[in-house]
């Protein structure tokens, strides 16, 4: 029998889960760029975080849970950004997003941006933006086909 994946809002219950998959997807940005080198506590931090985006009222979470199994196979966490001087005015960020090694390739990605589209402009998002590591061509080209675009160019330097 086939597993069934289905997307909702993450609840409390789900912290422990939805942290472990965010800590992966951090230690992963870590293995493809040394300037994202995660903490080492990155297991109490990812907790900490999750806990507090489920408070915000300008963050949320949404999971993708395999229903048979019973587990979060994928995450993907939005940021409601106040773009004070443009039109649209409110801009969703996807700060983290990630889904379980098992589960790529069948669609499960395209479903959590796809209800996270729709969770952002029901919260008045005029737009959704997507940022993590440069150089992760898997993102770029996965992005590239959901339809997004470039937007703004943000540039470092080590202090």
């Amino acid at each position: 029998m086939a597993s069934r994946v289905a997307v909702r809002r993450a609840q409390e219950r789900d912290v422990e889960s939805v942290a472990g998959l965010i800590a992966r997807l951090k230690a992963l940005n870590g293995e493809l760029d040394p300037h994202f080198l995660p903490a080492g506590d990155l297991e109490a931090r990812a907790r900490e975080y999750v806990a507090k985006s489920l408070g915000s009222d300008n963050a949320f979470i949404l999971v993708a849970e395999d229903e048979q199994a019973g587990r979060i196979v994928g995450v993907i966490r939005v940021e409601l950004v106040d773009r004070v001087f443009y039109k649209p005015r409110i801009k969703a960020v996807i700060t983290d997003f990630y889904v379980h090694p098992a589960y790529r390739g069948k669609r499960i990605g395209r479903l959590l941006v796809e209800k996270a589209q729709e969770e952002a402009k029901a919260r008045g998002a005029g737009l959704i933006t997507a940022v993590y590591p440069e150089g992760n061509i898997i993102a770029d080209s996965f992005y590239s086909r959901m339809g997004f675009r470039p937007l703004q160019k943000e540039l470092y330097k080590p202090l």
